[in-house]
């Protein structure tokens, strides 16, 4: 590629509660011109126009409405005076309780097939964490001061908790509390609608109904408040779980260690750091009276809180490190297989039996927009055969129920054409892709372009995403 080179690239994050777009100029440059593999990183990054935070439209309790947010990023687009086509690649990013809705992948389908060249993810829990502790600047913040940083991203229905030792993230987890859990007319300030998760933390709180409707309104909204700071208390001190504490955590990977100091994001944290609001029924839920929760909270005493970068969103400005890399020249790779576009890159879990596995991980890449997903192998303790057989049996087992073809896996250490053929022993009819040499992060995706001559290595674009900072 040329010396430098401008992209133009848009986020689009649309959430529980709030819609926001951002459109930036991405600055990239091949930092290793002379040599026969470009390395082409981000030299400068500019925000050129930040949208309006929009109330996420909802059809019903269960929909998105798909051409009420189609209008709104129509409008954005037109006033910040761009044409989707000028759009050079991006990113749409759908989390919290949006994601779980019925018709969120067709959604983001018509957003991208509008909005141009894609990188699209329904944010699963563990991503969701991620990409709000790079946004907050708690990954940065770890990484400057070579600490431990956890991430607390408060936004409407859950709570993504993020750790970050010295700019690597180490444990995420996924709790259902957040701000509109609990919903209230905003003239009398009266609770109108709660939620499953706000449902289990009031049969805790009043086991018994007829206390309940004995007590003052606001004093059980403030009871339910302290119960889900509680629950969150727990998960990030590592105590016992209380047994409602187990229908809230739905993911929790965070290892046990000693934290030097926390950062809150999402729309609950403006109201951490900035407490003392009086009109708390301002967005016709309880977000500001959970922030006044959580600074009385053990984890704002006891820890040191940094100031995040950003509170209401962890602005993705779209995906635009287009790293390109040419994999190891011991690969595997199927006839017709390639090329392959946007695939994302899926981490697996350690079983109890030291095992990878990743099913539940390919599981948030189920819908129709991913044709395939590369699954990372991590490094391996060993690499000898016995190692590398019962790695291609387990992975035998599990590519078959993983939607999408090719089959792709991505290796972090040299293995990638003896694992391939040993799977493809396995699996003869499967087409198959098995690259090694790339490097990769959660939250990654990958553009595969066909063999170079000789066929002894693929060029790989890696598309991470950028964020404010």
């Amino acid at each position: 590629m040329t010396k430098e080179m401008t992209l133009v690239s848009v986020g689009i994050d649309v959430g529980t509660t709030t819609t926001q777009l951002v459109i930036s100029q991405l600055t990239l440059v091949n930092v290793m011109p002379g040599s026969q593999v470009p390395k082409v990183e981000i030299s400068h990054k500019s925000i050129t126009y930040m949208g309006n935070v929009h109330f996420t439209p909802f059809e019903d309790r269960q929909h998105v409405d798909g051409a009420a947010l189609r209008a709104i990023i129509a409008k954005e687009y037109e006033k910040a005076g761009v044409n989707p086509k000028q759009i050079d690649t991006g990113a749409i990013i759908i989390t919290g309780e949006t994601a779980k809705k019925e018709n969120a992948s067709e959604i983001i389908h018509s957003l991208a097939d509008y909005a141009g060249d894609f990188v699209v993810a329904t944010a699963g829990p563990d991503l969701e964490s991620v990409i709000a502790g790079k946004g907050s600047g708690a990954e940065e913040l770890s990484k400057r001061f070579h600490a431990c940083i956890a991430n607390i991203d408060i936004g409407g229905g859950t709570t993504n908790i993020a750790y970050f030792d010295r700019g690597k993230c180490i444990g995420t987890a996924c709790v259902n509390v957040g701000g509109r859990l609990f919903e209230v007319d905003p003239l009398t300030h009266r609770l109108t609608y709660i939620s499953a998760p706000g449902q289990t933390i009031m049969n805790y709180c009043y086991p018994n109904r007829s206390s309940a409707q004995s007590e003052d309104e606001m004093d059980m909204i403030q009871r339910c408040l302290q119960a889900m700071v509680g629950c969150v208390e727990r998960v990030i001190f590592h105590e016992p779980l209380l047994e409602h504490d187990k229908t809230l955590v739905m993911t929790n990977t965070l290892p046990n260690v000693l934290l030097d100091g926390v950062v809150f994001s999402g729309g609950v944290a403006k109201y951490i750091y900035l407490p003392g609001i009086k009109e708390w029924w301002i967005h016709g839920d309880v977000g500001p009276l959970l922030g006044e929760e959580f600074r009385k909270s053990r984890i704002y005493s006891s820890l040191k809180v940094h100031e995040g970068a950003e509170t209401i969103h962890a602005t993705v400005l779209g995906a635009g490190a287009h790293t390109v890399n040419v994999s190891g020249s011991t690969i595997t790779v199927s006839k017709y297989a390639l090329p392959l576009r946007n695939v994302p890159a899926v981490y697996p879990e350690v079983e109890t039996s030291g095992l990878f596995s990743w099913l539940k991980s390919a599981e948030n890449y189920n819908d129709s927009l991913y044709r395939t997903v590369a699954l990372v192998v991590p490094a391996l303790p060993d690499t000898d055969f016995q190692t590398i057989s019962t790695l291609a049996e387990k992975l035998a087992r599990e590519l078959p129920l993983i939607k999408g073809e090719p089959k792709v896996i991505i290796a972090q250490q040299d293995i990638a054409k003896v694992l391939g053929q040993t799977l493809q022993r396995l699996l003869p009819s499967v087409p198959l892709v098995c690259l090694d040499g790339i490097e990769l992060a959660l939250g990654d995706f990958l553009d595969i372009a066909k063999p170079l001559p000789h066929e002894d290595a693929v060029p790989v674009i890696v598309k991470t995403l950028v964020f404010a900072r």
